[in-house]
Formats: C-alpha cells, structure tokens, sequence
C-alpha cells in the first residue's frame, strides 16, 4: 500500500537551503543523467548514431546529459521544464498539470522531437537533442511527476541515520536524485554503507550502466521501451506515491534496498526509451 501522504512541516533550516539552494531539484544527478544516457547509446541504430554524429561530432552522448542543468540559472524560463506536477490518486491531465504559460517536461520532450524530427537550422536541432536526453532522464525519476511537497523537495528525511546529502540537508527529492545511486558503490562490495577500512568507491558512469544492462537482459526490459512521455509520466507518478514517506522520516537499509531497485529499473527504462525516441526521429 501507498504511504500515506502528509502535508509536511517545512523546517526553517531546510526552506532556508530550498531558497538558497535551487540546484536541489535536478533529476537524477549528474551521475543518474551520464548513465542513462550510457544506456541510450547501447540501443542505438547506426542511422541515429550517424546523425547524431552530424549535430554534436565525436562527442559520447553522455557529454551532453546535463546541459539542460547547467543552463538553468542562466535560462530560468526553461526550469519548469524538467518536471509535471500531477496530484497523487489522479492520472497526467495537461490542462491541469501542464499549463501553457509555463509548461513542463511531458510537453517539452514532444516538442523538442518535433524540433529534432524537423528542417529547422543544426544549432536548433543540437539544442532539441541536449533538451531530449535531459528531460527522457527527468521523466523518469518519480519525484518529477509529483506535485505534493515540491516533488519531495519540502519533505525533510535523514537517510541512513544522516541528515547530510552531500553538502546540503537531505529531502526526499535529494534522496533520489543522488543518494540512492551513490550509495550503490558501497552496497556493492561490503553489503554496507559509508566509509570502512578498504578504499570502496562507488561505481562510474559507465560500471553502472553495465549493471543496467545485465537487468535489461535479465527482465527483457526492451519490451518496454515504448510509451508516451504522459504514459512515462503516470508510471513515475505511481512508483512516487509508493515510495513517498512522512515529513522527518528515517529512510533506513530496509527503504535502500527496496527503492534502489525502482532506480535502477527506471533508469534501465529511460535509456532504452530515449534510444527508441531518437531511432525513432533521427533513423532513416
């Protein structure tokens, strides 16, 4: 069953970093965003690969996962970009989740096919590709379909007995956009977390993405690599509300172990999809 959902308290010191720290709200993680896109260049067709080749050159695709972050700041118009807000117990209404005047990553994925699929100029068409391999990733991660608490960003939570994630107060959001899959590196050799006396680094890039490829095999996950961002959006939303937790919940072992595994799928899921999206578009 759904956790419960509760409107949270919003700690002074958390709405503080909120307002100072907007960087908070990205998805995935440089890291989650780079290993998608590692998945996405596994699966694709050499008439995408080749066409991609013409619009960024030698360029890995990964080097382009997380343009869309960086320009935030200096292109504010574009962050609401990243994510819809859909109410827990409904389905992706656009006139209601994704208004015109500011619109949000569902419409946006649509439209930047669209721009990549066109005769529109090469810088319009490489800005469409850098917009699409961002925000197939942000799909995907359950707390960007979410409109209670700011997708999770105003739920304060200590993960693992801390409430330190990386250098800012942890949230549910920030939670799932780093610290779960940085967390992976230490699971993997040690069956623990944190620091020990050996010298455990957590997996790159692209060791995760060969985790993730030994999953797609595993579950046959390319069955799946079709969908429409809306219907993308509903399974995020879904897979939010059976993760969410109470305002200053302790997310423990227990959670890790559980929650790790949706990462990973829908990260599996997001590189395959983007992969068919830009065959799809850009395969002759």
């Amino acid at each position: 069953m759904p956790a419960e959902v509760v409107m949270p308290r919003i700690p002074r010191t958390l709405a503080a970093a909120i307002v100072l720290f907007p960087s908070l709200c990205f998805g995935w993680g440089r890291e989650g965003h780079e290993i998608v896109a590692i998945v996405a260049a596994n699966h694709l067709d050499e008439s995408a690969k080749a066409a991609i080749r013409s619009l960024i050159g030698d360029q890995p695709l990964y080097s382009i996962a997380n343009w869309a972050d960086d320009i935030r700041n200096e292109r504010p118009a574009t962050k609401p970009w990243h994510y819809v807000n859909i109410p827990f117990g409904s389905k992706y209404d656009a006139g209601r989740d994704c208004p015109a005047e500011t619109s949000c990553v569902v419409a946006q994925i649509e439209r930047f096919r669209g721009v990549l699929a066109g005769k529109t100029d090469r810088e319009q068409r490489v800005e469409a590709l850098k917009f699409l391999v961002h925000f197939v990733a942000d799909i995907h991660q359950p707390m960007h379909a979410v409109k209670e608490a700011q997708g999770g960003n105003l739920l304060h939570v200590r993960f693992l007995g801390s409430d330190a994630c990386g250098q800012y107060q942890c949230n549910l959001h920030s939670v799932w956009d780093n610290s779960l899959i940085e967390h992976a590196g230490w699971a993997r050799v040690s069956g623990s977390f944190g620091p020990s006396s050996a010298a455990i680094t957590p997996y790159t890039p692209q060791e995760y993405a060969a985790r993730l490829e030994a999953l797609i095999k595993a579950e046959s996950l390319d069955r799946q690599a079709g969908g429409r961002p809306e219907d993308w959006a509903n399974e995020s939303l879904a897979l939010a509300q059976a993760a969410w937790v109470r305002d200053g919940a302790n997310l423990d072992e227990k959670y890790y172990w559980q929650q790790i595994k949706v990462v990973d799928r829908q990260m599996a899921l997001a590189g395959l999809r983007l992969a068919k999206l830009l065959n799809v578009t850009m395969g002759r």
